[in-house]
């Protein structure tokens, strides 16, 4: 029989078999951890990204309503009967012209009921200004049919035609639902849309004067960033115009 050659190990020992697994399981060990932390931060990376963008698209619907707000609405703007943007209630209301009747008979003091080309029955609930050169009011429509626009009160003044006009208002409300950390958004007498989500603070600021508007909002997520916007209400500045 062949003898072993001198010397030769016929393979590891129990201590170092025992040794290896060991550095190889506080590798692993190490590597897991490593790879845990870095999912961590790239979930938490790519969440407060995702946030940001939620939190900019949020500012560019409000962008838009913000440059619609007076938009058909120059002369009433100017004589005062109606205001691009106003608080009402803690919420912050947004005004332009979403639909022009034609007069077909001009409306006298007194009366309650409007003559026009068409009568949407979709205006029912909406407001209705009526104007021309020097004066103007509003008045809830009640029932729109038949070309009439029946109203909730009143005319004050009388309206001759051809100066005479009306615009059906369109109204955008934004607020904040604290209880629920939700921005949201109502169009007209429709339920308010949810805007944003995971809210912790939204403030909006209006001055008449130069027409300029900022919308300021952070998350709960990271309370202690903000996102501003600072916006020009173009179609509001028509109304200061002579």
């Amino acid at each position: 029989m062949r003898k072993r050659a001198a010397g030769r190990s016929p393979g590891f020992s129990l201590l170092e078999a025992l040794l290896s697994l060991t550095v190889f399981f506080l590798i692993f060990a190490g590597s897991l951890e490593f790879f845990g932390t870095a999912r961590r931060v790239f979930f938490r990376l790519l969440s407060r990204q995702e946030n940001h963008q939620a939190a900019w698209s949020a500012l560019d619907r409000i962008r838009s309503d913000v440059l619609l707000a007076g938009r058909g609405l120059a002369r009433p703007m100017r004589l005062g009967i109606v205001a691009p943007a106003e608080e009402a209630g803690g919420r912050w209301v947004l005004v332009r012209a979403g639909a022009a009747p034609v007069l077909t008979v001009g409306p006298r003091a007194g009366e309650t009921t409007v003559a026009v080309a068409v009568a949407d029955p979709d205006w029912a609930g909406k407001t209705l200004c009526l104007y021309d050169r020097t004066r103007g009011e509003k008045a809830v429509i009640v029932e729109a049919a038949d070309g009439i626009l029946t109203l909730s009160s009143p005319l004050n003044s009388d309206y001759r035609l051809p100066e005479a006009s009306a615009a059906v208002l369109q109204t955008t409300s934004l607020f904040l639902d604290a209880g629920q950390g939700v921005l949201r958004r109502k169009s007209d007498s429709s339920s308010a849309q949810p805007l944003l989500e995971d809210v912790h603070a939204f403030t909006f600021i209006y001055d008449p004067e130069t027409c300029l508007a900022e919308a300021r909002l952070s998350l709960a997520s990271a309370p202690e960033e903000s996102h501003a916007l600072k916006i020009l209400a173009r179609n509001a500045l028509l109304g200061k115009t002579p």
